[in-house]
């Protein structure tokens, strides 16, 4: 692709999203969150300002901190958003949001389920194309993974649903479980390698990180959940290293029987994520 992409986000550089063409920029890494101070970075790069512009932003962001003067931008516009499933009417802000600043293209990171909802809202192509633009930290599994349903995640205030359902598996007894916390992909990627087993409990209508990263750490996985989060990519929601639980009990008899039968549960073959090229992903999001 000879017209490079410029990634706009808050967070710091990350060295796995890197691939040929693109470019990561924001507050985090020396330039404002503004298009001129955007602008400015591709030409002291002497890169063309045509560039994509792929913003990557969530209603968090769009609320308290929102891009401003994309009309500015002379190249594409293509707004990645993330956690549709947070706050109040966060599908009403992004509405209002492209309203006052015109994107030509929106993807839906994380919530391919609520791709048909939000067409409805806005007035420019909307995709979800997971895992977009991100890549995750891979791992080789042991040889012999520890047989424990490992959950590893936040049990804060906001995530109640996660809470009550460690707290449930805790106190019921039945299953090998174990429940971590870690600081990085990379750690969590290391404790994936080590169990034959991972329990993934997404938000509302979340197809979360957490399920790509056990993917790229080799390790099948159970999602608390309806395959429905997968939204029309139903290849995601039947590859045999996904397995899907929506009760408490049913999630015990899954697991339960997984691990009767060690051999075959290692046996299962575990594909890295479908990632994408930038070219190709860009071409499938402007397409109209």
């Amino acid at each position: 692709m000879s017209v490079p992409a410029l990634l706009c986000h808050y967070g710091a550089f990350q060295p796995l999203w890197q691939q040929p063409g693109l470019i990561q920029a924001g507050p985090a890494m020396g330039t404002p969150p503004s298009v001129e101070a955007l602008i400015a970075n591709l030409q002291q790069r002497g890169i063309d300002r045509r560039a994509v512009l792929l913003h990557y932003s969530d209603p968090f962001l769009l609320r308290s901190a929102p891009l401003r003067g994309l009309r500015q931008w002379p190249g594409p516009r293509l707004l990645a958003c993330g956690d549709l499933h947070h706050g109040s009417n966060p599908i009403e802000l992004l509405a209002a949001y492209l309203e006052a600043e015109p994107h030509d293209a929106v993807l839906l990171t994380f919530n391919p389920a609520l791709v048909a909802e939000v067409r409805k809202r806005l007035r420019v192509p909307v995709r979800s194309l997971p895992p977009t633009f991100f890549r995750y930290p891979s791992a080789v599994p042991v040889e012999r993974p520890l047989l424990q349903l490992l959950h590893v995640g936040s049990l804060g205030p906001h995530h109640p649903r996660r809470r009550e359902l460690v707290a449930g598996l805790q106190a019921r007894g039945r299953l090998p479980f174990r429940h971590a916390s870690t600081s990085s992909p990379e750690e969590a990627a290391a404790l994936y390698a080590q169990h034959a087993l991972v329990l993934n409990v997404p938000l509302n209508h979340d197809l979360n990180n957490r399920f790509f990263e056990v993917m790229a750490a080799g390790v099948p996985q159970v999602v608390f959940g309806n395959p429905g989060l997968v939204g029309e990519h139903r290849a995601l929601a039947e590859r045999p290293d996904v397995f899907w639980a929506s009760s408490l009990d049913e999630l015990e008899d899954l697991v339960l029987g997984l691990f009767a039968e060690p051999e075959p549960l290692r046996a299962i073959p575990v594909a890295p994520p479908p990632y994408w090229e930038l070219k190709d992903l860009l071409k499938a999001a402007f397409a109209p």
